[in-house]
């Protein structure tokens, strides 16, 4: 699927970044990812998957015309 295939683009570019710059020895799987235009047909299911991913801690949703149906939705998903 084309949104999978971005989603782990741009969480490999944030490992990739948060790897380079950590002054440990061992690289942090961590990653706060902020989705703009989340309301949207490609930042809906990109929130929702997303938040599948256990390597992002922290998510934002952002949206010109808010979100909160995307927060319902993800309000559904246990972590």
């Amino acid at each position: 699927m084309i949104v999978n295939r971005f989603a782990s683009r741009a969480i490999g570019a944030l490992r990739a970044q948060s790897s380079a710059r950590c002054f440990s020895s061992t690289a942090s799987s961590e990653a706060k990812v902020a989705v703009l235009g989340a309301a949207g047909g490609i930042g809906q299911p990109l929130s929702l998957l997303c938040k599948l991913s256990p390597e992002v801690t922290e998510l934002s949703c952002y949206d010109i015309v808010g979100t909160p149906g995307v927060a319902a939705d993800l309000s559904h998903i246990p972590t």
